[in-house]
């Protein structure tokens, strides 16, 4: 495990299950990646949260308080997830 702190892009994203073409995207900076750890806890070996991590609508208002992303979509599912900057 790397505590070090990787080269990255973190998103909120949303798919539908329904629409293959409705989606979204919501850049997280280093910072709010940090708050989130709080709130949707990342696996041991992924403390930078490098992959995807479902958001559950319960969470919503914890996680709209760090983004401020605005109220979720009811047709999509959100997940975290991060892509490689380089």
């Amino acid at each position: 495990m790397t505590t070090e702190e990787p080269v990255a892009v973190w998103v909120l994203e949303g798919f539908s299950k329904a629409d293959e073409f409705l989606r979204s995207e919501f850049p997280i900076s280093r910072e709010q990646i940090l708050q989130l750890r709080e709130v949707i806890e990342p696996d041991a070996d992924d403390p930078w949260m490098l992959h995807c991590y479902p958001v559950p609508v319960s969470l919503w208002p914890k996680v709209d308080a760090i983004l401020q992303c605005g109220p979720p979509d009811p047709e999509l599912d959100y997940l975290t997830g991060a892509y490689s900057a380089g």
